[in-house]
């Protein structure tokens, strides 16, 4: 007689996984950044992530580089967990690497070899005694009121619950925050999200490196550059190409060897990514429209004549997706002025870089010289859940300021201020919003955070 084992998964009785002070759910940028603070502030904390690696798309979605968000010339604005997580990947860079990357103007400096961003925020987090489960999805929260007292995960072993005082959601995509009741946006005024991409690397290209005369720095020949978008735009009128995007977005890769391009090309449009099915469908596209781009590229042109796929993201990246209504919600206004706020837990000097959901185009906003906005903590508090935080790039925004904010070292600096709100409403029984906001600031400051003037 066959005996059918698991059944209790289906029940109301699941078994429970584990147990912590504060749970992040997620091990993304804004994740590293959660349970680091959390786990410095003296709270027990668990990591649960749904793939074997942290990173999120740093080392999932192959994006590359980080991008800039400065103050003083080139200082950067994101402090201190993005820094550590940068510095502990220099371990696993070759000998003397450091040295070829030093000049601040080069795209390389912010390289990211995401084998190496994932080992480096294991190392970080298993250091801060913070307890990892992977291969661990959300499937579902329970709520007792307006506060969550488990999640349901699905793991290998089938499904169970975790506990914990306080919950942050870093999924990138808000799925806790949306399981969990909490109102959010999504998409512009027409309902479209920016267009996802699938990164990838080539090899063996003949790549042309020019020295910026005034910097120093080392960078792709701009002419080169532009030949190519030329030749594709070419392809793309004459129905060689379908990707919708309007040039060729490319980025030197010196991490392995001189002849390396990332590319940051395919546009995938019209696509959900909080829908399965839909998502799907994006990965077959995304991967449609990188062999189209290959074949083209080692055919019509003489520099990838010999070039060969290096690695390619494991998951499409994900721009932009749902937005949860927080305590507060930034604007364009805001970006406009260079907001401040009593309550401010990151800055972001970063462009609003809006990639058209609906076909070819970019929109760039940049923001005053020398200038830089704040992000309050009432943006990370969202309504309608008291024991819930968010980190990353799902926080309360406009379409604008959400393009702006949506970068990797901003969605570090995020996630550190909730996983420090959560760790210390965790410890003093009291909901997050009731933590006050310029507490949180002064306690990143003296943590090493950039928020003085």
């Amino acid at each position: 007689m066959t005996m059918i084992h698991g059944a209790e998964y289906g029940s109301e009785n699941l078994p429970v996984f584990a147990e912590a002070d504060v749970v992040i759910c997620g091990g993304g940028p804004g994740g590293i950044g959660a349970a680091l603070m959390s786990a410095a502030s003296g709270a027990s904390t668990l990591v649960l992530e749904a793939y074997g690696v942290p990173g999120g798309m740093a080392a999932v979605a192959e994006v590359h580089p980080f991008m800039v968000s400065v103050y003083k010339g080139s200082e950067p604005l994101d402090a201190p967990v993005y820094g550590q997580w940068r510095q502990a990947m220099c371990r696993y860079l070759p000998d003397k690497m450091m040295d070829k990357l030093a000049n601040v103007h080069d795209y390389s400096l912010r390289s990211i070899n995401k084998e190496a961003a994932a080992l480096a925020a294991e190392d970080l987090l298993l250091d801060a005694g913070v307890k990892i489960l992977y291969h661990h999805t959300v499937a579902g929260v329970r709520k007792e009121g307006d506060k969550i007292t488990e999640l349901i995960c699905h793991t290998r072993g089938g499904f169970g619950v975790v506990r914990g005082k306080c919950f942050v959601d870093c999924t990138g995509d808000g799925n806790v925050a949306a399981m969990a009741g909490c109102p959010f946006e999504m998409g512009d005024e027409k309902g479209g999200c920016q267009p996802m991409t699938l990164c990838f690397k080539l090899s063996h290209v003949d790549i042309p490196y020019v020295t910026d005369p005034q910097t120093g720095a080392r960078l792709i020949d701009p002419a080169w550059k532009a030949k190519l978008s030329g030749c594709y735009a070419a392809a793309q009128k004459a129905g060689i190409i379908h990707c919708p995007r309007e040039n060729v977005l490319i980025f030197p890769f010196q991490l392995a060897d001189e002849n390396v391009l990332h590319f940051n090309t395919t546009r995938v449009i019209g696509f959900d990514a909080t829908n399965g099915a839909s998502f799907s469908a994006a990965e077959i596209e995304g991967r449609r429209q990188l062999r189209e781009l290959i074949a083209w590229l080692k055919q019509e042109l003489p520099e990838f004549r010999h070039a060969r796929l290096m690695s390619m993201a494991v998951q499409i990246g994900v721009r932009e997706s749902r937005r949860i209504t927080g305590h507060y919600r930034l604007t364009i206004d805001d970006f406009i002025r260079c907001a401040r706020f009593e309550d401010a837990i990151a800055r972001s000097s970063y462009h609003v870089d809006i990639h058209s959901p609906h076909g070819a185009g970019t929109r760039i906003q940049h923001i005053a010289k020398g200038g830089f906005y704040e992000i309050p903590y009432r943006c990370i508090v969202p309504l309608n859940c008291s024991n819930l935080t968010v980190g990353g790039r799902p926080v309360s925004a406009d379409v604008a300021v959400h393009s702006s904010l949506r970068i990797m070292p901003t969605a570090v600096s995020i996630g550190q201020a909730a996983g420090l709100g959560a760790a210390l409403a965790a410890q003093r029984k009291v909901a997050p919003i009731e933590v006050p906001g310029r507490e949180i600031r002064e306690i990143l400051i003296a943590r090493g955070a950039h928020l003085e003037d």
